[in-house]
């Protein structure tokens, strides 16, 4: 029973790796422009195949991580600053532009599946022998996924707070108006902050793909539930707090899946996602889609 839980944790913790690098993203994105972003689960998915598509054509599975990332800025630029700037222009609200977000989701999956006619393709890369960690056993491509993760924390951490751009953008998501006037030019953040997010989101696609060793046009919407409930648990606009609710999410849907079902992990990351949503409503419908956004 006690070597079950371990394990449980251990891969809980791995999963929290992956959510914590994709909720990171959302949370900034949410963050600054308050737009409940649903394409997310669908640039993840353009971020796994582009490694993918990479590495069935012979390059390294390293590659894939810099081509998903990628991917995922210029997917999220093209939908945030083309797509949705426009909505938010015309004082589109926040419910209204989470259902647009919906229908592009949408777009972005059945695309996918058109193009993929419908298949489920493996990703087998990075396999070597598994490490015995006592009770608890794991693989070196779990270990590097923990550690991409870890990685990433750190690196954004350093950046929003040690960089121009970043301490730009959390003047930003703290106070606009403020932040206009002290002269920050809020088009160039604004811009930086999909790329940012995108980055993020399409890292997270590519470690995803890594970790479960198989890519779908669905990969990323069944990994959507756990990273939004992460980013809103976590505070809209804080990374520390998005690892924080990832570790959470990560450990639950793992305990959950070990002592009852596989399939009930997903139910428990829904589940938690209507517990946040039910007890945080303030955390989305606070306002209309930030003005900035309009401005971008």
């Amino acid at each position: 029973m006690l070597d079950t839980l371990l394990s449980a944790v251990a891969f809980g913790v791995v999963l929290a790796s992956i959510i914590a690098i994709a909720a990171m993203g959302f949370t900034i994105q949410f963050g600054l422009t308050n737009v409940l972003n649903l394409t997310y689960g669908g640039v993840m998915t353009v971020g796994g195949y582009a490694a993918y598509l990479a590495v069935s054509h012979g390059a390294s599975a390293w590659w894939g991580l810099p081509l998903g990332a990628a991917a995922g800025s210029i997917t999220t630029l093209a939908l945030g600053h083309g797509l949705l700037r426009r909505f938010a222009a015309r004082g589109t609200k926040v419910f209204e532009m989470m259902m647009v977000t919906l229908g592009i989701g949408l777009v972005v999956d059945y695309t996918l599946q058109a193009l993929t006619h419908n298949n489920i393709s493996q990703f087998t890369v990075l396999q070597s022998a598994p490490i015995h960690l006592g009770a608890v056993i794991v693989t070196p491509t779990q270990v590097i996924v923990t550690a991409i993760g870890l990685g990433i924390f750190l690196g954004l951490e350093a950046l929003l707070r040690l960089t121009r751009i970043g301490k730009a953008l959390r003047a930003m998501a703290a106070d606009p108006a403020l932040a206009r006037a002290c002269g920050i030019r809020t088009r160039r953040v604004v811009i930086f902050t999909w790329l940012l997010s995108g980055a993020l989101c399409g890292l997270a696609g590519v470690v995803y793909i890594i970790n479960s060793q198989s890519i779908g046009y669905t990969s990323g919407e069944l990994f959507l539930p756990l990273v939004i409930a992460a980013a809103i648990l976590g505070g809209a606009g804080s990374p520390s707090g998005a690892v924080l609710a990832s570790l959470l999410m990560g450990i639950v849907t793992q305990v959950v899946s070990a002592y009852g079902n596989a399939s009930y992990s997903t139910a428990a990351g829904f589940g938690l996602l209507v517990v946040v949503l039910l007890t945080r409503p303030g955390a989305v419908l606070t306002k209309g889609a930030n003005e900035e956004l309009a401005l971008s």
